[in-house]
C-alpha cells in the first residue's frame, strides 16, 4: 500500500565476501545490512571462477523469467537493479528491467562504471540498448556529477540521481601502518592495471627500492600476476587471496600506500575509498568518478590509465621521500568522513525509494 516500506529485491553477484571481489556485491551487502526496508537478494552477475559453459548460457536466458516470478510470487514493489556499462551486464540487466516493469514493480537502475561510461560506445545498437533500459527505469542513480553529465548528454530525456558509494569508518591507530608496505585489494584481472603494476615493481627494484607488497582478491589474472610478483620480490611479496571483514580492516589499517592503476571499468572504487579512510596514500587511474574524489596532490595521486611511467614515478617520489604525508592522509581520511560515510548514504538511498513509493 502507499507510503508503507516497499519489498526491494535487489540484484547483484554473490554477496559472501570470501569467494567473490565485486564493488557491486560490497555495496548492495552494506544496503542490506544497513538499511530499514525489507531486501531480497537476487543473484546476477558471474561468481569469480565461473566459466562460460552450457549451463551458464541457460541460466542467463532464464534469468528474467526467474525475476518476473520472484517479484509476483514475494510481492515486491521495487526493484533495485545494479549494472555496469559492459556489453553482456548492459543486456542481462536490459531483460531484467523490462521483466521488472512487466511484473509491475518500478525500478532503480543503479551504474557501478563499466568499459563504456566513460568510453564512447563502439556498437550503437548496444548504446540504444542502454538508452532503453534507462528510459524503462523510474529513477537513474550515478556515482557521482561527472557520471551525471555523460548520461545527460548521451540521452537528454535522463536526469539520474547523484549517490555516491559510502563505507563504513573504522577506527585508526598511526603506528599500525608499515613504513614503504604497498597494497593491492580487487579483482585480479587486466582492468586493474595488473601489467603495469608488474612493470613498475620491476623497474623500482632495479632501482634498489625496498619495499613489501601484499596483494589480496582473485580473478583470471592471479597465476601469471603472483608468480611474476614473486620472482620479482620473492619474501617481499605477500598473496592473500580473498579477504573480508576484520582481516580486510587489518590490512588497510597496516598499509602505507595503496594502488589501483586501472585500465578502464573503474565508477567509484570501494577499495579506494576504505583505503582513504585508512589514511594509506593512495595512486589511482583518473576516471569516471575518482577525479570527482581524488584531487591529486592533496587527498591522494592521479595518473593516467596505462600508463607505466607514471606510476613508477609516483611509487619512487613516494617511497624516497622523507615525508611521512601526514595532511595527505589526514585529508584522505576527512574526504570519507564528511562525503562518503555509510548512514548518509543510507539516508539518500532510502530517500528514493520512499519517492517511488508515495
Amino acid at each position: 500500500m502507499k507510503n508503507a516500506k516497499p519489498k526491494i529485491l535487489i540484484t547483484a553477484p554473490s554477496l559472501d565476501e570470501t569467494c567473490q571481489v565485486s564493488g557491486i556485491s560490497s555495496v548492495v551487502r552494506q544496503i542490506i545490512e544497513n538499511g530499514n526496508f525489507s531486501y531480497r537478494h537476487f543473484v546476477a552477475g558471474r561468481s569469480d571462477g565461473e566459466r562460460k559453459t552450457i549451463g551458464w548460457i541457460a541460466r542467463q536466458i532464464a534469468l528474467p523469467f526467474r525475476f518476473f516470478r520472484t517479484i509476483r510470487r514475494e510481492t515486491i514493489n521495487l526493484a533495485h537493479i545494479n549494472t555496469a556499462f559492459n556489453p553482456l551486464s548492459i543486456l542481462r540487466d536490459f531483460t531484467l528491467v523490462k521483466a521488472a516493469k512487466l511484473a509491475g514493480a518500478r525500478v532503480v537502475l543503479h551504474i557501478h562504471g563499466g568499459e563504456f561510461l566513460a568510453n564512447e560506445f563502439r556498437n550503437k545498437w548496444l548504446e540504444r540498448i542502454a538508452g532503453k533500459m534507462l528510459g524503462a527505469a523510474d529513477e537513474v542513480i550515478v556515482l557521482s556529477p561527472l557520471e551525471k553529465d555523460i548520461i545527460g548528454r548521451r540521452w537528454q530525456n535522463i536526469d539520474a540521481n547523484i549517490l555516491e558509494n559510502a563505507v563504513k569508518i573504522f577506527d585508526l591507530d598511526v603506528d599500525e601502518k608499515l613504513k614503504d608496505s604497498i597494497l593491492f585489494l580487487g579483482r585480479l584481472h587486466e582492468s586493474k592495471g595488473l601489467h603495469e603494476i608488474i612493470e613498475a615493481i620491476r623497474i623500482l627494484k632495479l632501482e634498489n627500492f625496498e619495499f613489501t607488497f601484499r596483494a589480496f582478491g582473485a580473478g583470471e589474472m592471479q597465476e601469471l600476476f603472483v608468480g611474476e610478483m614473486t620472482k620479482l620480490l620473492g619474501k617481499d611479496f605477500y598473496f592473500g587471496g580473498v579477504i573480508a571483514g576484520e582481516e580486510k580492516v587489518k590490512e588497510l589499517r597496516k598499509a602505507d600506500i595503496f594502488i589501483l592503476p586501472s585500465r578502464y571499468g573503474e565508477g567509484l572504487p570501494m577499495a579506494m575509498l576504505e583505503a582513504m579512510a585508512a589514511k594509506c596514500v593512495v595512486i589511482l587511474s583518473e576516471m569516471a568518478s575518482i577525479g570527482s574524489v581524488i584531487r591529486d596532490g592533496e587527498n591522494g595521486f592521479l595518473i593516467e590509465p596505462k600508463n607505466t611511467a607514471q606510476l613508477t614515478e609516483k611509487l619512487r617520489m613516494i617511497l624516497s621521500s622523507k615525508s611521512d604525508f601526514g595532511d595527505l592522509r589526514d585529508n584522505a581520511r576527512q574526504t570519507i568522513v564528511k562525503k562518503f560515510n555509510l548512514p548518509n548514504f543510507i539516508n539518500r538511498l532510502e530517500d528514493i525509494y520512499k519517492s517511488l513509493n508515495g
